[in-house]
């Protein structure tokens, strides 16, 4: 019997391509109120998107039954179905009105779940959007989609240091999400 080569392995010789990590879009579907505050602004936060995240699938928890000398496993449920750490970064950068346009809009999301300045707060169904990213390949073809639903910010930094001594160093906006749930589409 032959060893095994590189000549019988499938995906050597289909020529099939590798998963690049930074072919990747995302879409974000502000909350309506905030929507309408920027309506001129729907792509900024995709075009401006350095990092983002697909879902990370929680570990299954195991339950045991035992009889007389043997054991047996059965796989539960999760403890959580929900996401509570979806993690973005953004470009900071300044438009031609001497907007930081990124963190204005994230900011005004995070207004709008609780305004640090009046204390106001609104109803759940006003501060969710969705957030979809498109996973593809090198030429363009969507190969995974994930959908997450009913994502409310919870926070966001990047912004508070300002030094003397590092004359090249830029903002980075970090944003962070709770979501409820998602779809996860792959082809």
């Amino acid at each position: 019997m032959a060893l095994p080569h590189f000549t019988q392995i499938t995906s050597h010789n289909s020529n099939w391509e590798p998963s690049y990590k930074n072919l990747y879009e995302v879409e974000i579907l502000l909350p309506t109120d905030i929507a309408s505050m920027h309506t001129n602004s729907k792509t900024l936060l995709l075009e401006n998107t350095t990092s983002a995240k697909m879902p990370v699938y929680p570990t299954l928890t195991t339950a045991s039954q035992k009889y007389k000398y043997s054991t047996r496993l059965f796989v539960g449920f999760p403890d959580s179905t929900s996401i509570t750490d979806l993690t973005f970064v953004f470009n900071v950068n300044q438009n031609d009105s001497k907007q930081l346009f990124t963190f204005r809009m994230i900011k005004d999301w995070y207004d709008l779940v609780w305004n640090n300045e009046d204390g106001s707060s609104n109803y759940k169904s006003r501060v969710v959007g969705e957030i979809i990213v498109y996973q593809h390949d090198r030429e363009g073809e969507v190969i995974r989609r994930v959908t997450y639903h009913n994502c409310q910010i919870t926070g966001f930094s990047g912004m508070e240091d300002l030094v003397w001594g590092g004359g090249a160093d830029i903002h980075e906006l970090t944003a962070i999400w709770a979501v409820d749930w998602w779809e996860d589409y792959y082809f």
